[in-house]
């Protein structure tokens, strides 16, 4: 368990330095495309095939993010309505179904990535590329699933691996 959350810890660096450099791209690229338009009347074509697909990536790595602090939206009503054990059922089933849904979406991505041989129609970009964004993000969904489970359910032991981190700084 020591072990996963050390390789999550840096997942999540390098998923949020990966959404970072992102947000920076799509910001860059639209206000120059935007001055591009004011100033030159002309608009930089590409600027829409590249946030699209950057778009995409961003979503699905912040759905990670969300899904690791338990902030993706759903319903309580039945969690509200049961006891400590129940809700213990309830979370694992949450779990279970987010990471098989994420693994759908890793297979589906693979699938389409591996047989989509087309290119983007202004910077002729192979869109397995893109689809390569599904994937990532497929994965990193069920990574956070997971982890968002063992922190909820193993508390305990979560605390402890944190308290032995701190007394070894």
């Amino acid at each position: 368990m020591k072990a996963y959350k050390k390789i999550m810890q840096i997942v999540v660096r390098i998923e949020n330095v990966v959404l970072a450099l992102s947000m920076l791209l799509v910001l860059v690229l639209t206000f120059g495309n935007v001055i591009a338009r004011k100033i030159f009347h002309h608009s930089w074509g590409f600027t829409e095939e590249i946030t699209v697909a950057v778009f995409v990536l961003i979503s699905m790595l912040a759905a990670g993010a969300a899904a690791r602090n338990g902030e993706l939206v759903q319903l309580s009503i039945l969690q509200d309505a049961m006891g400590e054990k129940g809700k213990k059922v309830l979370h694992f089933l949450q779990m279970l179904v987010g990471v098989v849904y994420s693994l759908v979406l890793v297979y589906q991505g693979a699938g389409r990535m591996f047989t989509d041989g087309t290119y983007s129609p202004i910077l002729h970009i192979a869109k397995s590329i893109f689809w390569a964004f599904i994937v990532v993000g497929g994965i990193s969904l069920a990574l956070h699933f997971v982890e968002n489970f063992v922190e909820h359910n193993f508390r305990e032991v979560t605390e402890e691996i944190n308290e032995g981190e701190g007394e070894a700084a």
